[in-house]
């Protein structure tokens, strides 16, 4: 290939991978990703498949685009492929021509006039996050070294990307959580306004009671006891004799009338004080 249909070439990819950018920046899911990659991965790179997973802490993002079939899992439990496996073990690119060693699905066999070739790559962007690559090229659909700079940079994109969402919906899950919390904290202050506003009910219920049975034992004793007052004020104008025939068994009568009032708003209070206990 001579210098000025290379440079052609590489014009082309770069404005690919520019609007293969663009449309990754406006992904706010990832399905909105798969779609994405479904759509822009073929002028980028020729392969049969391309698959990336991704491990952040306990969640693992599995995304594989092969053919028209573009398919993103979210689980809490890995499904690496072999090829996978040994990147996390060794740490190292895999170029591997043997398709004896592949591993794969039987879904992406391909026949040994293909010449199929695997390839692989592991990036570590943090102590919690890494990517693995997998490429499976051939003869009709081949991958070349000098492709690995455009596919660094797909890769480096998608992991923003990915790392993005996942914020989004930490941040979007916590949020929900804190609602729900909220909810549950007002409803339990209705709930005690609801209690306090009646407990306050009836205490205002029982104060109005205790008022009308003090009102009324005041009345009830009152009356004998003002009739004792005013005999006792005058006896200081009868004489002896009037006083043991008329002014004392007034007061008797008087004393008498006083116990028994007593003696019912003693019971009429006991009564209605026990009723307000209930």
């Amino acid at each position: 290939m001579s210098i000025a249909v290379e440079s052609q070439v590489m014009r082309v990819t770069y404005e690919a991978f520019s609007k293969f950018s663009n449309s990754l920046i406006r992904c706010r899911s990832f399905e909105e990703i798969a779609t994405c990659f479904k759509i822009n991965l073929k002028y980028l790179f020729n392969c049969y498949f391309f698959r990336v997973s991704f491990k952040r802490n306990s969640q693992y993002i599995h995304l594989m685009v092969s053919g028209i079939n573009t398919n993103i899992k979210i689980q809490a439990a890995p499904e690496y492929f072999l090829v996978e496996e040994v990147l996390l073990e060794k740490k190292l690119p895999v170029y591997w021509t043997e398709p004896g060693e592949f591993g794969l699905p039987v879904a992406y066999a391909l026949p040994e006039a293909e010449e199929p070739k695997l390839w692989g790559w592991l990036f570590n962007y943090a102590s919690d996050r890494q990517i693995t690559v997998t490429v499976l090229s051939g003869k009709s659909r081949s991958f070349t070294p000098k492709e690995v700079v455009i596919l660094k940079m797909v890769t480096e994109a998608l992991e923003t990307k990915l790392l993005e969402i996942c914020l989004f919906q930490e941040l979007e899950d916590a949020f929900h959580i804190i609602q729900d919390r909220n909810k549950t904290i007002n409803s339990i202050m209705e709930q005690q306004q609801d209690i306090i506003q009646l407990r306050t009910q009836e205490i205002a219920a029982k104060n109005a009671k205790l008022l009308e049975i003090s009102v009324l034992n005041a009345h009830q004793v009152r009356e004998p006891l003002s009739r004792m007052l005013g005999l006792i004020s005058i006896f200081d104008y009868y004489e002896a004799e009037q006083l043991k025939s008329e002014i004392i068994p007034m007061l008797k009568r008087s004393s008498m009338d006083l116990d028994n009032a007593l003696q019912e708003v003693v019971t009429k209070a006991t009564e209605d004080l026990i009723n307000l206990k209930a």
